[in-house]
């Protein structure tokens, strides 16, 4: 009995191992992000790059419908990497599924399933300009085959029990329907090569978000994120590669306000920055300083002292927008050109708006408050802020979890700059990461329960009930012969 009880703890350990690499293949270790890389940085890594997300499945004729699947975007490398040559990777509008998804939607090979992905932003969602709708996108492939789970159709890079439900469709299809271009959010390797090392050596600006523009004019370089905010972690490694080459930083903050109003008057739908100038001195009042462009003060009809009043909005968790107002003094009136387009991030929907009537933000505006004057600004100046104010205050009103820059601006443009903030840059603290999956599942199999001495334990119950009957026997059968003896 006892050994019997180890037998079956060993064989039970022994399916859960078989389980868990049947179903992560040959990897060994995933890179990660939480973002998008280049799909080149595969082969200077020796790895297999994959689109990983998660969508809802349907049966395009009715039927069954499973949410929460596993969608793959792969192709013919996939299956390469995993030594299995029986199976090639879905071409044109093909999809491959799992047996736990066709049994799930009642599909097979030669049906057609609709896969609903969201679309990935590079701006955050929880954010002012994060847009919360028509972010999903819907592919309608026809299935080609049903794999087994020999055949990788249960791949997963998460310990699970239970079938998993997965999808794998055209890499490419997946990049242009998500619209990502040639970029990936995993790299499958499978080797204990020392990748932290590569990665730091191998990956570029591009792969962390980061772009980098030169302006001639301003002989000034541009250091701005995808998603339009600059992170604390990435905007201290930006400085600390200006100090090394000795350029002057200018950190900014460009935000929307809903209204500049001051003299009874008011300016709708204005970018304002937030950037240390010279003229900014703390007003007499104690209000903090404000300074308008030309054109700003003449349409306010204000002058040096007066009181400008700005109205926003930010967001704020769980969830909501909240008006904002903030009292300025006007502390001087500059020239149009103190300020350029290039101050304000892109934001899809307003900064490649042609009119303001065109805009389209992922919050509320209201358009009809929009002049005939506001628009001949917007054809001219387009993203040209109006109004400056402190860097610090800036930031008191408007920074996020997500960040408190939206760009940081180097003079003069050294060509030294780009490769020096690469070397400043831990791509391992900046969004990408490295999980040792092999070793995490198989200690995930094993969990906290040794089988063999579980069994054991329960075993004992039948030993010793056993032992308990043997003597009962041995004391009926003394009795029996009690007189005999």
């Amino acid at each position: 009995v006892l050994a019997g009880a180890l037998l079956v703890g060993h064989s039970v350990r022994g399916s859960l191992r078989d389980l868990v690499l049947r179903r992560i293949g040959n990897t060994g270790h995933v890179v990660l992000s939480s973002g998008f890389f280049r799909e080149e940085l595969a082969v200077e890594l020796q790895a297999c790059p994959v689109v990983m997300t998660q969508g809802f499945v349907s049966r395009q004729s009715g039927g069954g419908r499973a949410g929460n699947v596993r969608v793959y975007g792969v192709d013919d490398r996939f299956w390469q990497f995993h030594g299995i040559g029986s199976v090639n990777g879905p071409a044109g509008r093909e999809a491959l599924i799992s047996r736990a998804l066709a049994a799930e939607l009642g599909a097979a090979a030669g049906d057609t399933i609709l896969i609903r992905v969201q679309r990935p932003s590079g701006v955050p969602l929880e954010s002012l300009h994060g847009r919360k709708d028509d972010l999903a996108t819907t592919l309608t492939p026809t299935v080609r085959a049903v794999l087994q789970r020999e055949q990788l159709g249960e791949f997963s890079l998460e310990a699970q029990q239970g079938e998993v439900r997965a999808v794998f469709v055209p890499l490419k299809l997946l990049q242009r329907e998500m619209e990502v271009g040639g970029r990936v959010n995993a790299l499958l390797v499978s080797g204990g090569a020392p990748l932290e090392a590569l990665l730091r050596s191998k990956v570029e600006l591009d792969d962390l978000g980061l772009k980098l523009r030169v302006l001639q004019e301003r002989n000034t370089i541009v250091l701005e994120a995808d998603g339009g905010v600059l992170d604390g972690a990435k905007a201290r490694a930006a400085m600390e590669a200006a100090r090394d080459l000795g350029l002057q930083p200018q950190p900014v903050f460009t935000y929307l306000a809903n209204a500049l109003r001051g003299g009874g008057r008011e300016i709708p739908y204005s970018l304002v920055t937030a950037m240390d100038l010279p003229g900014q001195k703390s007003a007499a009042a104690g209000a903090p300083p404000i300074l308008l462009n030309e054109w700003a003060a003449r349409d306010l009809q204000v002058a040096v002292g007066d009181r400008i009043t700005i109205d926003f909005v930010v967001w704020e968790d769980p969830g909501r927008l909240v008006p904002r107002t903030a009292e300025f003094e006007l502390a001087s009136i500059v020239p149009i050109e103190t300020g350029d387009r290039d101050l304000a991030p892109v934001y899809q929907g307003i900064t490649d708006s042609d009119t303001l009537g065109d805009w389209d933000p992922p919050f509320p505006i209201d358009l009809r408050r929009v002049r005939p004057v506001d628009e001949e600004y917007w054809k001219k100046y387009r993203t040209t802020p109006k109004a400056f104010i402190p860097l610090d205050a800036g930031q008191r009103l408007w920074k996020s979890r997500y960040g408190a820059l939206t760009s940081i601006r180097f003079t003069p443009a050294s060509p030294d700059y780009a490769r020096r903030l690469r070397e400043k840059t831990d791509p391992l603290t900046m969004g990408i990461a490295v999980k040792d999956v092999r070793s995490e599942s198989l200690r995930a199999s094993r969990g906290a329960t040794d089988f063999g001495e579980y069994f054991v334990y329960f075993s004992f119950f039948l030993v010793v009930s056993a032992l308990l009957l043997a003597a009962l026997f041995f004391k009926l059968s003394v009795e029996q012969r009690a007189r005999e003896v």
